[in-house]
């Protein structure tokens, strides 16, 4: 009988992020990548008949009886504790009969759900005799770093290997190849490979933003589309192509999202020269005191080499992770919901149509250097957070809302959930302070939107429109003092602001709040006010043709 081989990685973000220091953690994100490729997979004998899935740190594979399947798998286990110690899997087998094929990937997901919760814990005997702990991951050291001479574990000296290192940074040439034959007379791009490189402005408090963005449903899709599948009784072969066309538009829908946020960060980049034909190019945006010289990179081979400030980490089907100057991370997670909504993904939508994907974004804003893994745990918590939010107006509303984005300034305590942080820093007997996460687009019942926030309470404006905004309109931009009052005043509730706004009035007629608030600031029993004034000089918005010398002649 055929049978079905299901192989998840386990605990893939505590490996990625086990270290602080970027080329660990991309070494180590290849290494996840590496492991559960078609190629990789396929190079084990006896090999397998059919590959379904190898994408993601998950994989689907067929073989023709369960001895082969047995084979293989000592064969890929071995070679997964020589290449990737530290990494773990759950494996399961399901013989089916032909023609059931849907029904065996059904089962065979529950089958694996049900090996990853009962396995044994993994409790090696490490240490005996090891005088030394891994100054990283507090494994047992098994060798000494060339260059600082500290003690390193076998899963560290793994991935600072030549070669890995190599071939981490170049899995993400693919999405600079188009912006190398855009932009080689005046610079070309890399992805740099320090977060000190990144655009950090020295002598600043420089933020780093961890971007997660997730498609919303695709379980669920995936779920209503097996039992379509067994309903229909459709034979194997259907299933199989199906299966094979609905991963790669999916697959395809990732690297689609990463490259349209590459992209748009390259249209921002303006190579600003003298008369010497000397100067460094600047990501500009809006507003432009927010601008920054991009980091150069010193290669004889590639001449004008800049570093963009992003550094993508993650990137398995619908699941997407990077880090980037935090002055874009917001901009750059709304790009990614956006282009999440552009293509189609076949036969998951409701009887076998196009499904229509969208997806949540949660963005860290951390300060340089802060521990990565925590980081990452607090971006992926706000991404479920406007999840949550996401699937309680979609019920109440009885439509889709679209993607939704939720963000944080600063670290949270360990092991504190969002709705928490938000009780403890954004909640007093006056009002919830803060009303995110926001929808990308306005919705029926809340016309306060991350484009209504972004374009019309900061402002100013798109280019060519009104100047409006904290940041547009001059009775705001000409007294910062004023909105930092704001800030203060809005703990004491909506009837201090109000107060405040009237005794301004006194002495300067019109002044109002932008974005058509009420005076109170509260349009609900939520403010935004607060959302503004944090991220007043912290969010820059990339909008390209902003700069009307982009891109002179070398």
């Amino acid at each position: 009988m055929p049978v079905l081989t299901g192989i998840d990685v386990l605990g893939i973000q505590r490996y990625v992020f086990a270290s602080n220091r970027l080329r660990d953690v991309l070494a180590a994100s290849w290494m996840v990548r590496h492991v559960t490729e078609q190629t990789t997979l396929c190079q084990i004998n006896p090999h397998p008949q059919s590959t379904l899935l190898a994408a993601g740190g998950n994989a689907i594979l067929e073989f023709a009886n369960l001895v082969e399947a047995k084979q293989w798998t000592a064969r890929y286990t071995r070679r997964l504790l020589e290449e990737a110690p530290g990494l773990e899997v759950a494996l399961v087998h399901l013989e089916y009969a032909p023609g059931k094929l849907a029904a065996a990937l059904k089962a065979l997901a529950i089958r694996l759900a049900r090996a990853k919760l009962q396995r044994r814990p993994h409790a090696p005997q490490l240490g005996l005799g090891v005088t030394a702990a891994c100054s990283i991951t507090g494994q047992p050291a098994t060798t000494l770093d060339r260059k600082e001479g500290a003690p390193l574990s076998l899963q560290i000296q793994r991935l600072r290997d030549n070669q890995v290192q190599q071939e981490a940074l170049a899995r993400w040439d693919q999405f600079l190849q188009d912006l190398v034959l855009q932009h080689a007379s005046c610079w070309t791009p890399q992805f740099p490979q320090d977060l000190d490189r990144m655009g950090r402005t020295f002598g600043e408090t420089s933020l780093v933003g961890v971007v997660h963005v997730d498609g919303n449903g695709v379980g669920q899709a995936i779920t209503a589309w097996l039992e379509r599948c067994i309903d229909e009784e459709l034979d194997d072969d259907t299933v199989r192509e199906q299966y094979e066309e609905w991963s790669d538009a999916i697959d395809k829908l990732g690297r689609s999202v990463l490259q349209a946020i590459v992209q748009r960060v390259a249209d921002c980049v303006v190579a600003k020269k003298d008369s010497s034909g000397q100067g460094r190019p600047k990501l500009c945006g809006t507003p432009p005191k927010l601008g920054f010289p991009l980091c150069e990179f010193s290669d004889p081979q590639t001449p004008h080499s800049v570093f963009l400030p992003l550094r993508p980490i993650l990137l398995g089907g619908d699941d997407l992770t990077l880090v980037c100057d935090g002055r874009i991370a917001l901009d750059l997670a709304a790009t990614a919901l956006r282009e999440f909504e552009t293509p189609s993904i076949p036969h998951l939508g409701e009887g076998g149509k196009e499904l229509k994907l969208t997806a949540c974004a949660g963005v860290a804003l951390v300060r340089a250097h802060a521990p990565f893994y925590r980081s990452y745990q607090l971006a992926e918590s706000l991404c479920t957070s406007a999840k949550r939010t996401r699937r309680k107006q979609n019920q109440e509303l009885g439509t889709e809302t679209g993607g939704w984005l939720d963000w944080h300034l600063g670290p949270a305590r360990p092991g504190e959930a969002i709705h928490e942080l938000r009780d403890r820093e954004y909640q007093n007997q006056n009002g919830c302070l803060t009303m995110r996460p926001y929808p990308l687009r306005a919705i029926v019942g809340r016309g306060e939107s991350w484009e209504w926030f972004d374009q019309q309470l900061l402002g100013p404006g798109l280019q060519g429109a009104a100047r409006q905004g904290f940041r547009g309109m001059p009775v705001w931009v000409e007294s910062r003092n004023r909105i930092k009052r704001l800030g203060t005043l809005v703990v004491e509730g909506g009837g201090a602001v109000a107060r405040q706004l009237a005794a301004w009035r006194t002495i300067e007629k019109g002044i109002s709040l932008p974005g058509g608030l009420p005076d109170s600031g509260f349009p609900t029993e939520k403010t935004p006010l607060l959302d503004a004034v944090e991220l007043l000089d912290v969010h820059m918005r990339l909008e390209p043709g902003a700069e009307t010398d982009r891109n002179p002649p070398a």
